[in-house]
């Protein structure tokens, strides 16, 4: 991406973040639009785990957003401020290396065993392909900036999942 981008290669990580909230609102777009019928109905104790999980999802999606929202979207770029290039290893990164797109997954994911319609599957498989995706393309920048740091840390913490045993 570096190579492309050449020294516009600072304005990654907001252009990635607009391309980001630009397919987000096209999925959320279709999936409100499109009639949509129940795949199952789903029992009060699946309603209930999907609730507890959806809302743990929200408090994940939180705490990394909210820790490094300026990071995360690129508007650092444009605020002058001293930037610490550092790899976040600690905190919801010592589990796993994206707890925001872990975060995510968790609460669409949760959100469709609440509702499971039809529409609900297609977002869901949607925005999972779209984090794998952008996970691929993150994982290549945080070698490319981190280089055998990122990759031991790699070695070490799972993507997504975190190894809870």
């Amino acid at each position: 991406m570096q190579l492309i981008l050449k020294q516009h290669y600072k304005f990654y990580r907001p252009l990635y973040s607009l391309f980001s909230a630009i397919t987000l609102t096209l999925v959320v777009w279709y999936h409100f639009h499109i009639s949509s019928s129940f795949i199952w109905k789903s029992s009060l104790a699946e309603i209930y785990i999907a609730v507890v999980l959806a809302i743990a999802g929200l408090v994940v999606m939180y705490i990394s957003g909210s820790k490094y929202f300026l990071q995360i979207t690129g508007i650092d770029v444009f605020i002058k401020r001293s930037s610490s290039n550092t790899l976040q290893q600690k905190g919801l990164h010592k589990f796993v290396r994206h707890p925001l797109y872990s975060g995510t997954l968790l609460f669409v994911w949760a959100l469709f065993f609440w509702h499971p319609f039809l529409n609900n599957l297609i977002s869901c498989i949607c925005i999972t392909l779209y984090v794998r995706t952008g996970i691929y393309f993150e994982e290549r920048k945080l070698v490319n900036d981190f280089g055998d740091t990122y990759k031991k840390y790699k070695a070490k913490t799972p993507m997504l999942i975190p190894n809870l045993l």
